[in-house]
């Protein structure tokens, strides 16, 4: 896969510990491990402004930065949404806002071994708040 610019030593490391995962049970435990780097979102930002639509758990999403650099916070009801939204956002975080509106997130999740053992429901609720942080990104280009 390539990328425009170099992936973070975070995003690379979830990558290859993701891809030495042999089933679903481990792949979960090294998500929600992971996630639990993700600073928590402000209890004011999680309203209606930046809910994620079209999620079955509720998401809220806040990107913040500048054209250069861009930082999603986000957060939900569910500990496996927020451990998926980790995973897709992390190669994004402190890239640019051309990075963020270019790169491949569904390659991505192939590439960590995510998709095929998501089913439709989460799945459509990961994309869903994939496109709402393009969205969020592009708005700073």
């Amino acid at each position: 896969m390539s990328h425009m610019l170099p992936l973070s030593a975070n995003a690379i490391a979830l990558r290859d510990a993701l891809q030495a995962q042999r089933n679903w049970q481990d792949i979960y435990r090294v998500l929600i491990q992971a996630a639990k780097q993700q600073p928590v979102l402000a209890a004011e930002l999680c309203n209606e402004a930046h809910r994620v639509q079209g999620c079955e758990a509720k998401v809220w999403l806040h990107v913040r930065g500048t054209s250069t650099a861009l930082h999603y916070d986000f957060a939900s009801e569910s500990r496996m949404v927020s451990a998926l939204t980790y995973a897709a956002l992390l190669p994004l975080q402190n890239q640019s806002a051309h990075f963020a509106t270019h790169f491949d997130v569904e390659q991505w999740l192939k590439d960590c071994n995510l998709i095929k053992h998501l089913a439709p429901s989460r799945s459509n609720g990961l994309y869903q708040i994939i496109r709402r942080a393009r969205h969020s990104a592009a708005r700073f280009c």
